[in-house]
């Protein structure tokens, strides 16, 4: 303030030393030319409405709303610009509202459009430290008493000081922008930058921000695209459902399971996202060095949605993995992604291609299903409890001890074995069947995708022993699958087992502690192949 008001002065004591009169001063172009006489704003009447000619009006609509169009690009640009400029963040919806009623007002009094101006917002606020709101209202009385009173103050200000702002302002903007952001930006961010300012010294502003947009559009697709879609990549020989297996079939599938190839998506999927995912694909289906395929699992639970260019890749995708005679197993799909893939032919009614599933475990259970029935294994008889026993502790006569202590429970499908809060009073033994943990009530582990399953159990594990030895309420909800016997040890039952044989006891605990412990290092293995992909 103090180099404008000296400026002025020294403008002044200038003509006065050289007996320059004002009105030589105007004729020079010193100073602005005489306005016309009297206020600068009439005032609209209600009987101007008559002189109104709306065809006309009607004919420009179409510069109308690019005006409108324009003004709300540049407030957005504007408003960025002030708040690097000021360090501090501003409410843009607010600067929105507060623009829109400021030009209803001004519309009302026959003003033109208006939005927050850059060089002077910067002028008060950064380059001459003046963040009090005092600013804008002393701006603002300026104008009103301007527009009310005349235009004597404004015929009196020297052009070379108001120039000279200009020219500060206008330099400081270069100096940033081109000087200090050589230090600052990346190369192609730079490169948009000279671009617009070539642009806009030869052309015009809008061309150039125009041009800078599209540029800034295209540039930020091909850096898209080349984003990795596959948060991770996974093998069915290291990542598997959690569904227990016999030891037979565990071998199988961690020889087997490099067939099972397993990509877990992520972000918004578009056509250069989704041809680096085809592309992907391909390379690995042409990769001789590798275990051919029979399975792709893509999971899209982290996926925010797909436009029709990629909907249109993973048809190809389908096709491509129909000639070659491998499954496609989509897992986790929403409900506006599934309605997407099915308008774009990808999911069909009895698809023998494209299989899809609530979540990616069960996916993985499908695959691993499939894969295990099309190689030949001696299947196993469910045998009696007590001869499984036999096996799980290694001596027939503990194992017979141990079974005197278990209660029958003939279980049918449905039933609830245990739920959430609920004592551990109990495990149990599965001897034929299978029951599922899940993450939640059983109500909602009847709803697909709501419901995060834990462990699918079959024939000779067993259930709720982690509860059961803690001596704590159950975190996890259990429900049999399918008609199932199951053998129930109580805690009283136990307890007596530690009185009466404690041997007996001591070999079920030490069988229970192997049984965890293989959970436990299969769950590292899991952790270790994430953090490896």
């Amino acid at each position: 303030p103090g180099i404008i008001v000296g400026s002025t002065l020294a403008f002044y004591l200038t003509l006065w030393l050289t007996q320059t009169p004002i009105n030589t001063a105007q004729n020079l172009g010193l100073l602005f030319g005489d306005f016309p006489k009297g206020g600068l704003w009439q005032p609209l009447h209600w009987s101007m409405l008559a002189q109104v000619q709306w065809a006309i009006i009607f004919s420009q609509v179409d510069k109308i709303a690019t005006v409108v169009l324009l003004s709300v690009i540049a407030l957005l640009l504007n408003v960025s610009g002030i708040e690097l400029a000021a360090r501090q963040d501003i409410d843009l919806n607010r600067e929105l509202q507060s623009a829109g009623m400021a030009n209803v007002i001004v519309g009302l009094g026959g003003g033109i459009v208006g939005f927050h101006a850059l060089g002077l917002s910067v002028l008060s606020c950064a380059k001459i430290n003046a963040k009090s709101r005092l600013v804008g209202v002393l701006a603002a009385s300026i104008c009103v008493v301007t527009l009310l009173l005349g235009d004597t103050l404004v015929t009196l200000f020297p052009k070379p000081v108001l120039g000279g702002v200009a020219l500060f302002l206008g330099l400081s903007f270069l100096v940033e922008w081109v000087y200090d952001a050589w230090f600052k930006l990346p190369k192609t961010d730079y490169g948009i930058v000279i671009l617009i300012l070539f642009v806009i010294a030869t052309v015009g502003f809008l061309q150039g921000v125009g041009l800078g947009i599209a540029v800034a559009i295209a540039l930020f697709l091909i850096k898209a695209s080349r984003v990795n879609v596959a948060r991770h990549t996974l093998s069915g020989a290291t990542h598997q459902s959690h569904t227990a297996r016999s030891l037979p079939q565990s071998r199988i599938l961690q020889e087997e399971g490099e067939q099972i190839y397993i990509l877990d998506l992520q972000g918004f999927l578009f056509f250069g996202t989704a041809n680096t995912l085809l592309n992907r694909i391909q390379a690995r289906l042409n990769n001789a060095t590798l275990v051919p395929l029979k399975y792709v699992v893509l999971n899209f639970q982290a996926v925010n949605g797909l436009d029709s260019s990629a909907v249109l890749s993973f048809v190809r995708l389908k096709q491509l993995l129909q000639q070659q005679e491998i499954k496609l197993v989509l897992t986790h799909l929403s409900p506006t992604i599934r309605t997407q893939l099915k308008r774009g032919g990808c999911l069909l009614p009895d698809d023998q291609v494209c299989q899809v599933f609530p979540d990616l475990d069960r996916g993985l259970e499908w695959c691993e299903n499939d894969l295990l029935g099309v190689i030949p294994l001696r299947r196993a008889r469910s045998l009696p409890l007590l001869m499984q026993l036999n096996n799980f502790f290694g001596d027939r006569d503990q194992a017979a001890e141990f079974f005197g202590y278990l209660d029958e429970w003939d279980a049918e499908a449905g039933d609830v074995v245990f739920q959430p809060g609920q004592t551990a009073a109990a495990l149990y033994l599965i001897e034929v069947g299978q029951v599922t943990v899940f993450l939640s009530e059983h109500q909602e582990a009847r709803q697909p995708g709501q419901a995060h399953r834990i462990q699918t159990l079959g024939a000779g594990h067993v259930v709720g022993e982690l509860d059961f030895f803690r001596h704590t309420a159950h975190q996890t909800s259990a429900m049999v699958d399918a008609p199932s016997t199951l053998y129930r040890l109580s805690i009283e039952s136990f307890e007596r087992m530690q009185q009466d044989h404690p041997e007996v006891a001591a070999a079920f605990q030490s069988a229970v502690i192997q049984i965890m412990g293989d959970r436990l290092t299969y769950a590292y293995k899991e952790i270790a192949d994430l953090l490896r992909s």
